[in-house]
């Protein structure tokens, strides 16, 4: 009988150090930068926060109240943080404007819709769909951008993402959005 007693205590000390090491990888593990952090650890002062509206594809837009980066520095078209957005200016510049609208709404449904890929695509084309800069001609500019691109641990290849992207648009047009 004691001898089951002390296998049950070393089962009960093996969950309670297991729940231990979750509990210390969840809260120590790399949280997102603050506006201020990301700022200075690229380099760059506060003049590149311009605040939360920006002109993009010939349009005002806006995030709700959160804050816009341009980072010049940034390898990507658009990135986002929880609780705000950052565009290189000069590859944002270099795109057709509804890619432009489309980064921006993308990079947008991630503050709304949250870390998933498809979900902040589908909601970059619900906005576009009803704030009227989307049409099926600006899908196919989309789908060309995305074409050759070969996919990523969170982002699907382009001839699959254009698919969701297609799938997203009828959607919100069966329903009235």
């Amino acid at each position: 009988m004691r001898l089951a007693g002390h296998w049950r205590n070393i089962w009960l000390a093996a969950i309670a150090v297991a729940g231990s090491a979750a509990a210390y990888l969840i809260t120590s593990s790399p949280r997102p930068p603050t506006v201020d952090e990301y700022l200075a650890h690229q380099g760059l002062d506060r003049s590149a926060l311009i605040g939360t509206q920006i002109t993009i594809g010939g349009r005002e837009e806006s995030c709700g109240d959160r804050p816009i980066i341009h980072d010049p520095t940034l390898t990507d078209v658009a990135a986002a943080h929880p609780g705000y957005l950052i565009f290189n200016p000069k590859r944002v510049a270099s795109l057709p404007a509804v890619v432009q609208l489309y980064a921006f709404g993308h990079e947008c449904g991630h503050q709304i819709e949250g870390r998933s890929e498809e979900k902040a695509d589908c909601y970059a084309i619900r906005l576009g769909r009803a704030e009227g800069w989307l049409d099926p001609a600006g899908i196919e500019a989309i789908c060309d951008f995305w074409k050759p691109y070969a996919g990523d641990s969170v982002h699907l290849p382009g001839k699959a993402r254009c698919d969701l992207m297609k799938r997203c648009y009828a959607e919100a047009a069966s329903s009235g959005g």
